[in-house]
């Protein structure tokens, strides 16, 4: 949802007519910076809200989103989501009066703000080692994850870290021995200012990552958003391709089953949507009949300290005769997007796409 210069005041004035007081109202916020040429001086835009309504406490912080086709846009960030509809007023009244600023030594115009209301994010940060980074981060990113949350709220930490079915999947796309990407995909709306908020000291400075000094980049990218109320209007498809792109295990009885068959697989998605989705989403049990039509797989170990856990990966394509079962299963494929599948997705294992 996007509010233009125009139509800031009559959108603002709205806002708490759409989103009932009872929920969070905002994920976040982000405004679009256009470039432009002037003779004046003009704000910088850390100090552009210094005026507002907004009280001391509130100030954001700002943090920059990566550029696409060359559109600059930078995310205002407070440390809880119940706040944004306080700061988008104020983000709005400040635009009409002075909409000039000053972002990173050059003059821009801001030209609107952008509300995230999506309940389920993934997003995206670099992370460069001064020499190349081991295969066994997982813990170590898990652990880094938890130290931002608890620099925003050490109680939130202490919760989530009290959760047995955590909200939350982490992954790791190294692009190089020295680089890699790290992936947080977030499934609570109410997550992404807390974890952005304190996130914010580490962005483009140095951070130690299992003892190796590495630098963190100095922007995110929210490379998807979504919400399960989309996901339940996406076309049903009777074949559906998942790429397992981390290693991937489940637990089965006492053991542990790297192949992914379907009613582990669907199984545990339908789990995991059914504790994170609203009530009136929610699905029943299902005696899934579908089966593995095709697959080209091999077995990895992924290094853990300690040790290593066995997983599948590549591609799967399951098929489903039922056509419930097959718009059920569509649906939790497109979750386990941001969900992950298996165990221990919170340190890197189970990560997924849906192939066409």
């Amino acid at each position: 949802m996007t509010y233009t210069k125009e139509t800031d005041t009559k959108n603002t004035a709205n806002l708490s007519e759409n989103h009932p007081k009872t929920e969070t109202k905002f994920a976040g916020l982000s405004v679009v910076l256009h470039p432009t040429e002037t003779s004046s001086t003009p704000i910088p835009l850390t100090e552009w809200l210094a005026d507002s309504s907004l009280e001391s406490d509130t100030t954001p912080i700002w943090i920059p989103l990566r550029r696409v086709d060359g559109v600059v846009k930078v995310m205002p960030v407070l440390p809880e989501p119940q706040l944004y509809p306080s700061l988008m007023q104020a983000i709005c009244q400040q635009i009409g009066q002075d909409s000039l600023i000053e972002w990173q030594q050059k003059p821009y115009e801001i030209a609107g703000v952008e509300v995230d209301s999506h309940s389920l994010h993934t997003i995206q940060a670099t992370i460069s080692a001064v020499k190349p980074l081991p295969p066994t981060l997982g813990r170590a990113i898990h652990g880094l994850c938890f130290r931002w949350f608890a620099n925003t709220s050490p109680q939130l930490a202490e919760s989530l870290h009290q959760q047995e079915n955590l909200p939350m999947a982490l992954g790791l796309e190294y692009c190089s021995p020295k680089k890699m990407l790290l992936k947080i995909s977030l499934l609570q709306k109410e997550l992404l200012a807390p974890l952005l908020w304190g996130m914010n000291a580490d962005l483009g400075n140095e951070i130690t990552l299992a003892g190796i000094p590495c630098q963190l980049g100095s922007w995110i990218d929210i490379s998807q958003a979504s919400s399960f109320e989309k996901m339940v209007q996406v076309p049903t498809q009777n074949l559906i391709n998942l790429q397992f792109l981390s290693p991937t295990s489940f637990k089965q009885g006492k053991n542990i089953q790297p192949f992914p068959l379907p009613e582990l697989v669907f199984n545990g998605l339908l789990r995991r949507w059914n504790l994170f989705a609203p009530e009136k989403l929610h699905f029943p049990n299902v005696e899934w009949s579908g089966v593995v039509s095709a697959y080209e797989l091999k077995t990895y170990a992924m290094k853990m300290e300690g040790g290593a856990e066995i997983g599948a990966e590549g591609l799967v394509r399951y098929r489903f005769a039922d056509a419930e079962q097959a718009k059920i299963a569509t649906i939790l494929a497109n979750f386990a997007c941001f969900a992950g599948i298996g165990r221990k997705t919170t340190m890197g294992m189970g990560q997924v796409c849906m192939k066409s």
